[in-house]
């Protein structure tokens, strides 16, 4: 089996090549770990950036995509240094008219979903793990109005990216799994959300570490 590690940032891509012995260069490394070939990925933060890693990632023979990084916390019920694991992701920020759903692709479906053998497999090892939606868009919000309606859109949401919709819609197309799976670094709307932020940056790498191992070890053929 092999699988992808896509990450958006430099500082995302060392802390998962932290925790194996990869082969490579800064932006695309080799390893074997849990008996898989893991190949990870520096994609570069947005929704075509992610897509045409995602798409190289393939093309290399990936069975599986596995999205990782930060993102920020749309829902009140996280915290910051919480696990989101995606059972479906979809776009927060795409509308193509009627008769489509705000976030929905013309001809596409609204959510991408994550396969449940998966979701059952990685739950199992790390139940901690918080399951809901991730919301993507190409914006880094800070801005509580535009949450405000998002969660108005989107009520389910507990997590919003940069990258995953556009991962989970390349697998889509192609017909191959793909996990969203990021740390929530920030609670937007939250008071001292700035000031959480820069602190909790100094604490990644070891969490980021730690939730791609369990998901690995997790993963059966």
């Amino acid at each position: 089996m092999k699988i992808a590690i896509i990450t958006a940032m430099a500082s995302e891509f060392a802390s998962v090549k932290s925790l194996y012995d990869f082969k490579g260069t800064d932006t695309e490394a080799t390893a074997v770990a849990h008996g898989k070939e893991i190949l990870l990925i520096k994609s570069g933060m947005g929704k075509v950036n992610a897509a045409v890693a995602a798409m190289e990632a393939i093309n290399k023979g990936a069975d599986i995509i596995i999205n990782t990084g930060l993102a920020g916390g749309i829902d009140s019920s996280l915290n910051q240094c919480d696990i989101v694991l995606a059972n479906k992701v979809c776009y927060h920020d795409v509308w193509c008219g009627e008769p489509n759903e705000v976030g929905q692709m013309q001809d596409l479906p609204l959510y991408y979903e994550t396969s449940p053998a998966l979701l059952k497999q990685i739950e199992k090892s790390a139940p901690h793990f918080k399951v809901g939606l991730a919301v993507t868009g190409d914006q880094f919000l800070t801005d509580v109005e535009r949450l405000k309606e998002i969660k108005s859109t989107f009520p389910e949401a507990l997590a919003v990216d940069m990258e995953s919709a556009a991962i989970g819609q390349v697998a889509f197309l192609m017909h191959k799994q793909f996990i969203s799976l990021r740390i929530i670094s920030d609670v937007v709307g939250k008071e001292g959300q700035l000031e959480s932020y820069e602190k909790f940056k100094q604490d990644t790498p070891k969490t980021a570490a730690e939730m791609v191992d369990i998901t690995l070890s997790a993963i059966k053929g």
